[in-house]
């Protein structure tokens, strides 16, 4: 509920809706593949205009702070905020929201769209319209991450969107994955992302990743190797470039 307020409280601020579009893990359970089978505590921004940061800033945390109290604040290739605070029903348990500002990438392949989105309970009510992408670019970053980072649940998001949205346009998601790589000076072939993730596959830190997040039904329910076949066969295979020619897939 914290989360879903702190958006309709950025995305209800004109110069936010102006200056920031969302993305990331919550963006696809928030908006595209209800519901949510996994927890998330992280609200990703990117702003989509360059240049200072700082009227952003000001307007996110007059947003904020005054329901969630001062943030931690981090400074790196973004901006981050850290809120942590308590939950108000029993038993009180330590909480944590954080806000992370893409400040690099100003742009949308297929251009920005706006999602109406709305909570209403006796805690809070609000509605803001979201600013975001298209799912196919949402998914187009989260391939992006699969290959960059090691988390497990990029997987597990990816194979969920394969089995929820069976309209999915999938070259267009590869497409959109290809676009970032490409603005960001870099090119993937197909077989260096086969190498790349099944590496990841037969690290047993990548998979831990994604349990604790999971709702026992989905916990119950992933199977790691079914969901790495779904994304190679639909997403990776579909790469320009040659196969892998590495050991056997995983089975």
């Amino acid at each position: 509920m914290v989360l879903s307020r702190a958006l309709v409280e950025i995305f209800a601020d004109p110069l936010l809706n102006s200056r920031l579009a969302f993305r990331g893990g919550t963006a696809l359970y928030k908006l595209h593949l209800l519901p949510a089978p996994r927890y998330s505590e992280d609200i990703d921004l990117v702003q989509t205009e360059a240049g200072a940061i700082g009227q952003v800033m000001t307007a996110l945390r007059f947003r904020l702070d005054q329901w969630l109290g001062e943030p931690r604040r981090k400074q790196g290739q973004g901006v981050t905020l850290i809120y942590r605070f308590e939950s108000e029903i029993p038993p009180v348990t330590p909480l944590r929201l954080k806000v992370e500002i893409n400040t690099r990438e100003h742009f949308a392949v297929h251009g920005f769209e706006k999602r109406k989105f709305a909570v209403d309970s006796p805690w809070y009510s609000g509605t803001a319209n979201l600013r975001t992408y298209c799912l196919e670019e949402l998914l187009g970053t989260k391939l992006r991450a699969l290959y960059q980072r090691k988390e497990g649940r990029d997987l597990f998001d990816l194979a969920l969107a394969l089995e929820r949205r069976p309209d999915l346009d999938v070259e267009k998601t590869v497409a959109c994955f290809l676009e970032y790589m490409r603005r960001s000076g870099a090119q993937v072939s197909r077989a260096e992302f086969e190498a790349n993730f099944r590496s990841k596959m037969d690290d047993p830190a990548f998979l831990a990743d994604i349990v604790p997040l999971l709702s026992p039904n989905a916990g119950s329910q992933f199977e790691a190797k079914r969901a790495a076949e779904q994304v190679l066969d639909h997403f990776i295979a579909r790469l320009p470039g040659e196969p892998w020619k590495g050991v056997t897939r995983h089975r």
